[in-house]
């Protein structure tokens, strides 16, 4: 894997080397810039970071892969990352508030590592150590990769992995290997460090195995008189190339899906089953595919790399080429239509950093495509002997030096902005969560439960247990949103369900992200709001910490000792379950309370009629809570107050008197009254009679 090298240190020297120094002279310049931007603080780019950084703060201690204290969960999506991470806080025991820096220095070295292994699997792959050269001063140069190189995160580190991973395979393949056990390990460590790793893992399986599959045919239609001793059998041959690899892989990258499925009942960490969104990929996808290497490098790295892909795949067939086989050509596209697959959004979100990684092979294959133009050229010239096709020959070197330098100065010039967009970030990310932090460490109890939609920074800073309304970190709330779209009063009433459970003392949110929740009338008191303004990789302008008024919440856990109860059973599995009455200045303050026993099937309309004897006098007919929570979310258990003001000039006199009665009940404008489940002999077969005259 590693011949040419030892065979040419020098070479590797600067193949190798210059790539390096670049991206750790643009690393250095970005750090700077940061520190004066921000006092001399460097910081994550992203809260997620903070979420590795707590994971691994407690393993550090170790408490296991807990987030709250002593609550195992799954909400690791890089175990790898979190064990790294650990590790070193074990050793080095820093401040709370400079762990982060930890995470910082860890995926800039991941993005040092990048770019030298595709430095060499570039010359490896070609034979050529000015296509590794290029190659890695490109990937250094790449703004999008800088930012990923200081987020904190594990991209950088999971793209070097990819890239070993699949250099690996391309040595096992050129020497006759199947699925050897140095490739398992390195496919299990990028497992490890992003779940993309099972696809890579399992196409370097798939390609392991035709491969085997085709040697063992060959082998099978060899000459029978041929006296050299008979071949063992298919099968044999089969488990012999690829066992080892298999069993590497299987014990390494196993052990978290085991570990995920003790905890949780899954095998997938928590972030993949909240962010996975499969099914919505259309009709964007082409775009979204697309969107992040023109944003990078414009057309022609894009067209560069469709001609190297091509072309590499091309020269696999010629045998005195180079064998590169099918995957590392296909491998970049294979990749970003995965995790577009995922979530269709994810060419975008935070920076790009989920179809990141394959930058650096994006830019391989670029160069790749200039090597193989340069060669067709020569090989179309190469025999010619006129005039006009040795001026050609001629050029061609000076041709390929400009279409290299071209692509270098694309990627620096198109990707300049992120070095001050990392300093932005930065200060985004301290005057926002960071200060929500400090805050709320000075405002609440140790005890107390925060319910946040990002965890990072301001649960791991004031120690204080959280409620994710996201799920990443708290399996809860998966359960309790499962089947509700983002941005619905479904979904947020589903989370409200679950807070009302579990009462916290806060709740801190994006107000754009609960837009039911956070514009339903007097149900939660904003406190405070951290805002920040400019472009942003956080989700929202504006973090509004709200104290939830529990005796407003539309829906309640249990009914108040004051109401009286009545129990009438209508279809639907609605029941009237108690009311309350009060005179007022105008009118009759109705509190009717409805508790659910399924799920209804319409939105329904209330109507609450007086009566007297059998005179109607008043009524006031509308959906629940002035259509705020209609009937249709309604689910099993709720208990929902439903306030109503019934006009009457003197509403204490028409109490006086002992016929006094209030007929409530639902019907559909369309289709009449719901009919009681629980008809009373006397009574009206769609409606409660509730009697309200004086004894």
């Amino acid at each position: 894997m590693f011949d040419l090298i030892r065979q040419r240190p020098r070479a590797a020297l600067i193949t190798l080397g210059i790539p390096a120094l670049i991206a750790l002279v643009y690393l250095v310049s970005a750090i700077r810039l940061t520190q004066r931007e921000n006092d001399g603080a460097i910081g994550a780019l992203l809260d997620d970071t903070w979420i590795h950084v707590r994971f691994a703060h407690h393993l550090s201690r170790g408490e296991g892969l807990t987030y709250n204290e002593g609550d195992f969960v799954s909400g690791a999506t890089s175990p790898l990352w979190v064990l790294t991470i650990g590790a070193a806080l074990a050793v080095l025991r820093p401040p709370l508030i400079e762990e982060i820096n930890i995470a910082i220095v860890l995926s800039a070295t991941g993005h040092i590592a990048s770019v030298m292994a595709i430095s060499g699997f570039g010359w490896f792959l070609t034979r050529r150590a000015w296509v590794g050269l290029v190659t890695g001063m490109i990937t250094a140069l790449s703004g999008r990769w800088l930012w990923m190189g200081l987020s904190g995160m594990e991209i950088t580190t999971f793209g070097a992995l990819c890239v070993l991973a699949l250099w690996s395979h391309l040595d096992d393949r050129r020497a006759g290997r199947g699925f050897g056990w140095r490739t398992g390990i390195l496919a299990a460590l990028a497992t490890l460090a992003r779940p993309e790793g099972y696809l890579l893992a399992g196409l370097i399986g798939l390609d392991a195995l035709i491969r085997v599959v085709i040697q063992t045919r060959r082998q099978l239609f060899t000459d029978e008189t041929d006296p050299a001793p008979r071949p063992p059998s298919p099968l044999r041959q089969v488990i012999g190339s690829l066992w080892r690899g298999t069993i590497a892989y299987i014990i390494l990258a196993g052990s978290y899906p085991l570990a995920c499925l003790l905890m949780t009942g899954y095998p997938l960490p928590t972030t993949f089953r909240v962010k996975s969104q499969l099914g919505r990929q259309w009709p964007d996808l082409p775009f979204a595919f697309f969107w992040q290497p023109l944003d990078d490098f414009g057309w022609p790295l894009v067209i560069l790399a469709a001609i190297g892909a091509i072309g590499l795949l091309w020269r696999d067939s010629r045998p005195q080429e180079p064998r590169s086989g099918w995957l590392i050509p296909l491998w970049p596209a294979l990749f970003v239509l995965a995790v577009l697959f995922m979530g269709p959004d994810n060419y975008v979100i935070n920076n790009s950093r989920y179809v990141a990684p394959a930058i650096p092979f994006q830019t391989l294959l670029a160069v790749c495509g200039v090597m193989l133009l340069g060669d067709w050229a020569a090989r179309f010239v190469r025999h010619g002997q006129s005039a006009r096709q040795r001026r050609i020959a001629a050029a061609i070197p000076a041709a390929v030096i400009a279409q290299c330098a071209l692509l270098i100065a694309i990627a620096y010039t198109r990707g300049s902005h992120h070095r001050p967009g990392i300093a932005n970030d930065v200060g985004q990310l301290r005057r926002m969560h960071l200060a929500a932090a400090e805050w709320i460490t000075a405002a609440t109890e140790p005890d107390d439960l925060i319910a946040l939609n990002d965890v990072g920074a301001i649960a791991h800073l004031s120690g204080r247990p959280i409620l994710d309304l996201e799920g990443l970190v708290s399996e809860e709330t998966i359960d309790a949103v499962a089947g509700t779209e983002r941005y619905t009063c479904e979904r947020d009433l589903a989370l409200m369900r679950l807070m009302l459970r579990q009462r916290p003392a806060l709740i801190g949110v994006f107000a754009w992200w609960y837009p039911c929740m956070t514009g339903w009338p007097g149900i939660m008191q904003p406190w405070n709001e951290f805002t920040i303004t400019g472009p942003t990789v956080i989700g929202g302008g504006q973090m509004i910490f709200y104290r939830p008024l529990w005796d407003q919440w539309p829906v309640q856990a249990q009914l108040p000792e004051s109401a009286i109860a009545v129990g009438a059973r209508f279809d639907q599995g609605i029941e009237l379950a108690a009311y309350q009455i009060e005179p007022v200045e105008n009118g009759l303050r109705v509190m009717l309370w409805w508790r659910a026993s399924d799920q209804p099937t319409a939105d329904y309309t209330v109507f609450a009629h007086f009566y007297q004897g059998d005179e109607f006098v008043a009524q006031r007919d509308s959906p629940p809570q002035d259509d705020r929570f209609p009937t249709r979310l309604w689910r099993p258990g709720d208990i929902i107050p439903d306030p109503r003001l019934i006009d009457l000039s003197d509403p204490d006199a028409a109490l006086e008197r002992d016929d006094a009665a209030l007929h409530v009940g639902l019907y559909l404008p369309d289709a009449g009254r719901l009919p009681r489940a629980d008809a009373v002999e006397g009574q009206p077969p769609d409606a409660a009679v509730i009697d309200l005259g004086a004894p």
